[in-house]
């Protein structure tokens, strides 16, 4: 039988270190009241997809969103939330709870851009996730090869557990995992754009395939 299900995926809602632009991966910080309102209004978008499985990242502001998100849902009231650490966010190192604007200056300056626009412009999504671990003056943050391997290894579990055709799974992670899948199976995305927070992303999995449906909706 074949595999096929609809993937959502969806930016946990806006968090303390979102409000004061700070860089945050494998720190976490609260839900803000309008992150927590938005949450809930992605959530009453979606109340009429019925989920067979939800899983979010280990971090609580994936948690929190995904609480909120299932609260205005008309059927899914007592799933299991599936924490992995497979989604969590990209790790800064040493970068982290840096003002962002401070610390892709650096990356930009340290690669010959004079922006982070033109960082974005010139180079692919991988070589700018392999500049940050440069930058980084520990060298502890991800680079590419480390995080997508563990994006892959969380994607393989959704695909080999599925158990029922037409599924719809609520996946609830973070920017930077949201644009590298969708980087990953979609040509037509501009690697740049900011993912908003509670916005939806839509996959679909079949013939052995992700396909992009809707993005950063």
């Amino acid at each position: 039988m074949e595999t096929k299900f609809d993937l959502y995926l969806i930016r946990h809602g806006e968090t303390y270190l979102n409000r004061y632009k700070k860089m945050q991966g494998w720190a976490d910080s609260p839900l803000t009241e309008e992150g927590k309102a938005v949450a809930i209004e992605t959530g009453k978008r979606l109340a009429d997809v019925q989920f067979d499985r939800v899983y979010t990242s280990d971090s609580g502001r994936t948690v929190e969103t995904a609480e909120l998100i299932l609260q205005q849902n008309n059927d899914n009231h007592n799933l299991v939330i599936n924490r992995r650490k497979a989604f969590r966010e990209s790790f800064f190192g040493s970068f982290e709870g840096e003002y962002s604007e401070v610390a892709f200056r650096k990356i930009a300056e340290d690669n010959a851009c004079s922006s982070t626009k033109e960082l974005f412009q010139k180079h692919t999504l991988e070589d700018v996730m392999n500049f940050i671990k440069k930058s980084d003056p520990f060298h502890h943050a991800e680079n590419y090869y480390e995080l997508w391997g563990r994006i892959e290894k969380g994607l393989n579990e959704i695909v080999s557990t599925s158990q029922n055709l037409n599924e719809n799974i609520l996946l609830v992670t973070h920017g930077v995992i949201i644009r590298n899948i969708i980087s990953k199976f979609s040509k037509e995305f501009d690697k740049g754009i900011e993912i908003k927070n509670s916005s939806v992303s839509v996959l679909e999995y079949s013939s052995n395939i992700f396909k992009v449906i809707s993005f950063n909706q």
